[in-house]
């Protein structure tokens, strides 16, 4: 009996020491550019400062270690749905109301 009692304590120890290293290690680390072909430039239209990863206010990507040119743009990129298109570039000029 003396055994089961002490694998239990083994795995209520061990079960503690894992929630803790958890919740205390950062839960991820950023890629390198190379790894994502990160380019200064656009691709497709496509830039860094309508991804979701990219943050504006420190010109940095959540994802991408390194400084970020908004223009820029790497393969992981992913269109921010909360994005609104320019309501202006649709309307016509010109015309008289």
């Amino acid at each position: 009996m003396r055994n089961i009692k002490s694998r239990r304590s083994f795995f209520r120890y061990m079960a503690v020491f894992g929630l803790v290293s958890f919740y205390s290690s950062a839960l991820h680390a950023k890629t390198a550019k190379e790894i994502v072909k990160y380019q200064e430039s656009p691709k497709d239209g496509k830039v860094c400062k309508d991804c979701l990863h990219f943050i504006a206010e420190t010109n940095e990507c959540r994802t991408v270690a390194g400084p970020i040119n908004p223009n820029g743009w790497c393969s992981i990129y992913y269109k921010n749905p909360m994005l609104k298109k320019d309501t202006n570039e649709s309307n016509i000029t010109g015309t008289t109301v």
